[in-house]
This record gives structure tokens, C-alpha cells and sequence, in this order.
């Protein structure tokens, strides 16, 4: 399982070293897992585990199907990545046979996710919402819209549906599931436990969203703003005084333990502290964790770390002159800086670096009739394509500036069984009830009110576009 994530950083290296060393081992690596894989005509898998695998076929036959054998999914993911950079046939044909594996044995005809052929009890959320992304990768590198449009299928079933049991007939929790509201997606679903959101499948789908949308396969533009502004920002660790409190708050059980086990693998040394920027492993609605599901896990921070270079990567795009800011973030770029208002105003302002055509997609909450454009304070006329603001022709030292309202709304909603009232602030969530206990989400009282802090920063703009 491991190899397939391997694939896509060693691709990674080779195409920015350009030299033979990284190519090669990644040849190696794609031959390595073309000889492990179990080759069952027009679909392939690997045994016993897709953490633990052996050389041969199953002595009974079998084909494995517990839910952890979705997680072998990385596989084609790391082989596609190798293909564009080798244009090597066998990785894309190993990745093929994969993926129909793994969407025969985990999946519905409707996209459903399911723990293993036909039964969606216990789906494990970020296996299948993983392999989602593989399937993209790979339907966009081979141009398979059938698949593509499977994936945006099951992407939407798990967006709507997914989180809200509906499919268990159980509808006193169906009357306003808010799940998709802020981007909690529960690890296991259909589940008469509730579940915290890992952070893991929260990254997944925001880059299904940004991915799919980009490809023009949907518009989920806004799917993916709601959920950045809310469960994958604040599930990363920005502060750790809390964590000491929490023996006295009853989350972690003391008592009489064995000594921890010190190994060259194990260091005790400040670990709260060292895990600032870390990423939760099972936040709730509203706080950093769930009792006996507390902490974190690194492949949460690695995936959280991941949404957020696809989101930076995606607030704008930049081909044959023509500038097209899909979110409201900061961002900086060499073709002109975004600097977002946001929750404090309905504002954006476009600093222009290079001449260009520019576009601004304006956000769910706004109409265009109620969005006002200047260009260096003068008023300009703007045209429309779907919920794209265009401009037109800015040019260097240029400042475009949109306004529009923003306000508050409530929402009563069920979020993984629980009752919650948010209330957002254009998408932001600025209150949530009830509060948290441990390390409560959402204090967000400074974006109540209309005036922007501000802090001087130096900003980095990268010399190259990795497309990753």
C-alpha cells in the first residue's frame, strides 16, 4: 500500500531532477508491483492484505474483499503519476485492472460506498473517497469519461447521502443533515456509532471537488469553499496549551499504565508541541476530538497538508492570457495577487501583475445582481458566464476590486447524529452550539465583526507550477 504514495513522490523528484536515478527506481518500482500483483484477467488485486502482500495467488482462490483491501487503491493512484512520466504501458494497465478490482468489490452501481461486495454497513469513508481520486487520475490521464462520470457519481452520493444514513431508513436523523455544510464526513458510515470526521477523507473530498470542477465533469466550487473554511482548517492544530489540560477534562484515562515502550522509533520529548500544525485524526462538529477517539495520526496531516496545496494551487488558474480566480483566499501569483475580505467583508481585491483577461467566481451566497466592480475606483461593467464575474482586460499596477453583501444565517441541522446550530457567516462557520469541550471549533467571534485584522507579511511567490 505504501508503494503507491511512494510512486507519486519518487515520479515527483524524477520530474523535477530531470536526471536518469529517479526515473529509474520508479521503473523498478512499477516492475516490482506488476510482479506482487495477482493478474485475474481484466481485473487485478494483491494478497493476503493490501498492507502485507505475497508473491503468488490466493491457495483458495478466493479474491479478498475486507474493506481494508480499498485501501489498495494508492497503488494505481502512484501508478498513473508514473506514467506521465514515463509513458511506461504496463503502469497503466496494472492501474486499470486495480481499479476495476476495487470498484467491483467496494462500490454500488450509484457510487455507494460499501465495506465489502454489496453491504454498506461500516463503509470506511476515506478508502473509497482515496480510490475516488485514483479513478480520477487515471480517467483524466486515459480520457475515460465512463469512469469520470462514475466518479463524480459516488462523489456526490458521499457529498449528499453518505453522511446522512438515509440508505438505514432512519429518519429522525434525516430531517437536516448538515454534514455537507461544513465538510464532516464521518469514518465509518452507516454506523449506530457516531463516528468522528478524519481529517483524511475532509482532504479527499475537497480534492474531488477542486479536481473534478477544474475538469469541467461539475460545479463544486463552493462544496470545496465551504469545507476548507471549516472542518480542514479547523482541524489543524494551531495551539497546544489545551493538551495538558486534558487528563483533568477526562478525555485521555488515567490511571495505573505500564510504562511506555522507548524505542529508536518512539521519542516522548515535547510532543504537543512538536506536533504543532498537525492534523486531527478524529475532530467532532465541534471540538478536536471524540472521547476515546482523540488525538491525531499522521496520515491525517499528511492528506490535510495535501488539501492545502491543492487549494492553494486552484484559488486561481492562469492559461493563454486569461486569469480565472475560482475561490476567495489570499493568494499570490505572478500574475496578480488575491487579497480576500472574507467573513469580515464582501470584498476581493485583484492586484494586477501582468496584463491579462480576468474572471472572479463569485461565492453560492451572492447574486450577480448585488456584485459591484471597480478598476482602479472606477465603476465597470461586468458580463457573466455562469457564476464567473468577467472583468476583461486589466493590466499591470491595475487593482480590480468586487463587492457584495455578507451576512449571517442560522442552520438547525444533524451532524453525525448530533443537533447543531451553526451559524455562517457568508460560508464560515462563526458559531456552533453546542461548544466543544476539550478544544472547542469554531471560535471564531473576530470574523462577527466587519473590520479586517490585518497583519504585514512577506509573500512567496513560487517560479514554478508543479501540477500534482
Amino acid at each position: 500500500m505504501g508503494n503507491g504514495p511512494m510512486l507519486r513522490t519518487m515520479s515527483l523528484f524524477a520530474w523535477r531532477d530531470g536526471g536518469p536515478l529517479w526515473r529509474d527506481a520508479t521503473r523498478r518500482l512499477v516492475d516490482g508491483l506488476i510482479e506482487l500483483a495477482v493478474d485475474a484477467g481484466d481485473f487485478a488485486y494483491f494478497w493476503p492484505t493490501a498492507h502485507l502482500t505475497k508473491k503468488g495467488v490466493p491457495p483458495d482462490g478466493k479474491v479478498p474483499t475486507p474493506w481494508e483491501s480499498a485501501e489498495i487503491s494508492r497503488v494505481p493512484h502512484g501508478l498513473v503519476y508514473a506514467y506521465r512520466l514515463l509513458g511506461y504501458d504496463p503502469a497503466m494497465a496494472l492501474a486499470h485492472k486495480v481499479i476495476n478490482y476495487t470498484r467491483r468489490s467496494f462500490y454500488g452501481p450509484d457510487g455507494a460506498f460499501h465495506s465489502t461486495p454489496g453491504n454498506p454497513l461500516m463503509a470506511h469513508f476515506h478508502a473509497h473517497s482515496q480510490a475516488l481520486l485514483a479513478m480520477l487520475e487515471y480517467a483524466q490521464t486515459a480520457e475515460d469519461d465512463e469512469l469520470m462520470e462514475f466518479v463524480a457519481r459516488s462523489f456526490e452520493w458521499a457529498r449528499d447521502s453518505g453522511a446522512n444514513l438515509e440508505q438505514r431508513g432512519w429518519d429522525e436523523w434525516m430531517k437536516t443533515p448538515g454534514g455537507s455544510l461544513i465538510g464532516y464526513f464521518p469514518e465509518h458510515l452507516n454506523s449506530y456509532r457516531t463516528h468522528g470526521s478524519e481529517i483524511c477523507e475532509v482532504s479527499d473530498m475537497v480534492a474531488l471537488a477542486l479536481k473534478l470542477s477544474e475538469a469541467g465533469t461539475g460545479d463544486y466550487w463552493d462544496d470545496a469553499d465551504r469545507w476548507i473554511r471549516n472542518m480542514l482548517v479547523e482541524g489543524q492544530l494551531t495551539s497546544t496549551d489545551w493538551v495538558h489540560r486534558l487528563p483533568r477534562a477526562d478525555l485521555i484515562k488515567t490511571g495505573p499504565t505500564a510504562p511506555p515502550s522507548i524505542d529508536p522509533y518512539v521519542n516522548a520529548d515535547r510532543v504537543a508541541e512538536r506536533s504543532l500544525g498537525a492534523f486531527a485524526g478524529w475532530p467532532a462538529a465541534n471540538d478536536w476530538g471524540i472521547r476515546d477517539q482523540y488525538g491525531t495520526m499522521q496520515c491525517c496531516t499528511v492528506t490535510g497538508a495535501q488539501a492545502l496545496y491543492w487549494t492553494w494551487e486552484r484559488v486561481l488558474r492562469h492559461q493563454d492570457g486569461k486569469l480565472r480566480v475560482n475561490l476567495l483566499l489570499n493568494r499570490a501569483s505572478p500574475w496578480a495577487d488575491v487579497d480576500s475580505y472574507i467573513p469580515y467583508q464582501g470584498r476581493v481585491d485583484v492586484r494586477v501583475k501582468q496584463a491579462v483577461d480576468l474572471e472572479i467566481r463569485i461565492p453560492e451566497w451572492v447574486t450577480p445582481a448585488e456584485t459591484r466592480c471597480e478598476v482602479n475606483g472606477e465603476q465597470r461593467r461586468l458580463g457573466w458566464d455562469g457564476r464567473y464575474a468577467q472583468i476583461g482586460q486589466v493590466r499591470p499596477l491595475d487593482i480590480a476590486t468586487l463587492t457584495f453583501s455578507i451576512g449571517e444565517r442560522t442552520d438547525v441541522v444533524y451532524i453525525e447524529k448530533e443537533p447543531c446550530t451553526l451559524v455562517r457567516k457568508g460560508n464560515e462557520v462563526v458559531s456552533i452550539d453546542p461548544p466543544g469541550r476539550y478544544y472547542p471549533l469554531y471560535q471564531r467571534e473576530r470574523y462577527r465583526h466587519d473590520s479586517p485584522r490585518w497583519r504585514k507579511i512577506e509573500r512567496f511567490v513560487s517560479g514554478e507550477q508543479v501540477d500534482w
